[in-house]
């Protein structure tokens, strides 16, 4: 479908003037899809011309270009030149345009039990991951270096085709990359409607950056680390019990100080960062770690006012008063709303009693207190409100999960060292549309939230230890420690995208329901969701099976834009079919229903022929998709406007 606008037509337009290196230049450069991981052996690739950007307002646009020689490189540099309005006039400011070296990190063995198809590599090898801090970079000869683009589209920009170019120097010569950005006719919403928590170790950050925990120097970096994660769309801040301080008075009774705590809350609050609050487990594994069948209630550790030392208080006589003071404090900070606790991590089958039994006393100590734990079972019903299942148990209890949400529960998804094998995840040697789609799935299954443990957790130089043996390349952090704050991954890159997609498919349903209020009458009972679901199928159609190629990709995302564009423009309509569009058809014959209501006194044609249209716009009729024609086309025009849907489907051959 594609609006009658005319700066649409740049779509079809190829800015003339990218730089392929000339014969005599000391080294080519190239552009390449932000999808695609670029190796140090990656060979120069046969492509447009030009770093193409589409997208709408309010949102970051990843591009990326390479960069090879036969002969070493010194001091290679690259700045952007302009970004500009082809007809308006409107320029992006500089300050909104960024360019990154990337950086590899070794990989000593792929993600354990997936299929070779899924690996970019065979381990031992390079891998891009980070994107650098440094304003120039030596490039060995014979060795493809990386560049990543990133272009922040203001809320007030224009739409409408945009260019220009990127200057790459090394050796007294430089070569100029061209830039096309198409923006749409839309703003993205600046409020998250998805919840997303990448747990973090605020400990790790200090070690890392050399400053006394909790020190002002310590809260000056935390500031900066809390930015960067709402600039990638994180609203759930992860919160340390032990920000709390206890103390045991004389009397024997508890006094609770939250000076840490509000500050800490306060300071992801005013970054954008803090839509939930999320505290920390209060329970433990017992002995043997997750194999053991109990879970242990933390024990409160008090300074006794008395003595000047350290206590150690049971669950009853510190655990429980602590829970409902907090429960007190939050309600009186107005944050109770936006917080949830976690009882203790990943119950499952062998330990799930155990687990009830510590649910049950956080919730008598603090009754209005939502409860919020990644688990690894079905059944956690009246104690729990916030499920968080790994993605690879949804194929099999999809319907308890469902049935967890219907009686009033939020259902998440979480991903870790698993899954592994045929589902998308994170780890460096996947595609990056697999991080991409985590979203995707979201929106697709209708979950409410995303959580992964692992945001910062390294070990030694992250630079140079990925990983252990227990846990695959990529899943212990996904930032890395800068000079001031955290260095971005490509992945991490990705992942916002992927919230951005989220939002867009949310933003065509919103569109839709307008849409279906001004039919009227007749548009009663339609699903608003139907064509974002739709599209999202295209990529994901379930929970393990995604499209891995970028170029498949990038055709369902221009879609969701150019239908973003569309829907709200005349002559209205809104269509749908019976199987949904992207489903799989099986021949014997086929039958599908289409049917849909547009703008009193527009016609319509289905396939060609014309169709019948009611006078209160609706229609409806029956066609038969086949192999050679899997999709169907629906023209509607009024007033000499016209616009042209289709619905396309994959049918299996005989």
């Amino acid at each position: 479908m594609k609006p009658k606008c005319i700066w649409m037509a740049a779509l079809l337009v190829v800015v003339c003037g990218a730089a392929m290196a000339a014969e005599s230049s000391p080294f080519s450069i190239w552009p390449v899809d932000a999808l695609v991981k670029v190796f140090p052996n990656s060979a120069p690739a046969q492509t447009s011309p030009t770093v193409e950007l589409r997208g709408g307002a309010n949102e970051y646009l990843s591009g990326q270009i390479a960069v090879r020689s036969s002969t070493d490189l010194a001091g290679l540099t690259v700045r952007w030149e302009s970004l500009h309005h082809r007809t308006g006039g409107y320029e992006i400011p500089g300050d909104l345009l960024r360019c990154r070296f990337v950086g590899f990190v070794p990989i000593p063995e792929n993600t354990p039990n997936t299929p070779k198809e899924t690996l970019l590599f065979t381990a031992p090898a390079e891998a891009p991951d980070p994107l650098l801090e440094v304003q120039s970079l030596d490039v060995i000869a014979g060795r493809t270096q990386p560049i990543w683009l990133t272009v922040f589209v203001p809320a007030d920009a224009p739409p409408g085709p945009y260019e220009g170019r990127v200057a790459v120097s090394a050796g007294g010569v430089t070569q100029r990359v061209a830039v096309s950005l198409v923006v749409y006719p839309f703003v993205l919403p600046d409020a998250r409607h998805l919840w997303v928590t990448n747990w973090f170790s605020a400990d790790r950050i200090a070690q890392y950056h050399k400053v006394k925990p909790w020190s002002e120097e310590h809260w000056g970096v935390l500031e900066r680390y809390a930015r960067n994660m709402a600039e990638h769309r994180q609203n759930v801040v992860l919160t340390p019990i032990s920000l709390i301080k206890v103390a045991r008075k004389a009397d024997g009774t508890l006094s609770f100080d939250y000076s840490d705590f509000d500050r800490w809350v306060r300071l992801f609050e005013k970054a954008g960062a803090c839509g939930r609050i999320e505290i920390g487990h209060v329970a433990s594994h017992g002995k043997g770690g997750w194999e053991s069948t109990e879970f242990v209630l933390a024990t409160i550790r008090a300074t006794d006012v008395s003595s000047g030392k350290t206590v150690a208080l049971s669950p009853d006589e510190g655990l429980a008063p602590l829970l409902r003071d907090l429960e007190r404090h939050l309600a009186e900070r107005n944050w109770l709303g936006k917080s949830m606790i976690h009882v203790g991590d990943e119950p499952a089958l062998h330990n799930i009693e155990s687990w009830r039994k510590a649910s049950d006393f956080v919730h008598r100590a603090a009754p209005r207190l939502r409860r919020i734990d990644a688990i690894e079972s079905r059944d956690y019903y009246g104690r729990l409100e916030v499920w968080v299942p790994k993605l690879n148990y949804f194929p099999g209890w999809a319907e308890d999960y469902r049935a967890a949400q219907r009686a009033g529960n939020e259902v998440w998804f979480y991903t870790c060292l698993h899954p592994t094998g045929y589902y998308p995840n994170r780890f460096f040697d996947y595609p990056l549309v697999a991080v991409r789609v985590l979203h995707w799935i979201n929106w697709g299954q209708r979950l409410d939230g995303y959580l992964h443990w692992g945001w910062n957790a390294w070990r030694e130089d992250p630079f140079q230890v990925v990983g252990s043996d227990r846990l695959p390349p990529g899943d212990c952090f996904i930032v890395y420690p800068g000079k001031e704050g955290p260095l971005d991954s490509i992945r991490w890159e990705m992942m916002r995208e992927g919230l951005q997609d989220y939002e867009e498919f949310r933003l065509l349903a919103d569109k839709t329901r307008r849409v279906l209020e001004r039919l009227g009458g007749a548009a009663a009972g339609m699903d608003a969701r139907q064509r974002s679901d739709e599209i999202c199928r295209r990529i994901i159609p379930g929970f393990c099976e995604y499209e891995k190629d970028p170029a498949a990709f990038r055709e369902a995302k221009q879609l969701l834009l150019e239908e973003l564009a569309a829907i709200e423009t005349p002559p209205l309509c809104v269509v749908a079919t019976v199987p949904p569009a992207e489903t799989e058809l099986i021949p014997g014959p086929i039958s599908v229903e289409v049917y849909g209501v547009v703008e009193k006194g527009a016609n319509v044609k289905v396939g060609g022929q014309n169709v019948a249209v009611g006078a209160d716009g609706r229609f409806a009729v029956r066609v038969s998709p086949s192999v050679k024609r899997n999709t169907v086309e629906i023209v509607v025009e009024k007033d000499s406007r016209r616009k042209v849907l289709r619905r396309q489907f994959r049918v299996r051959g005989i």
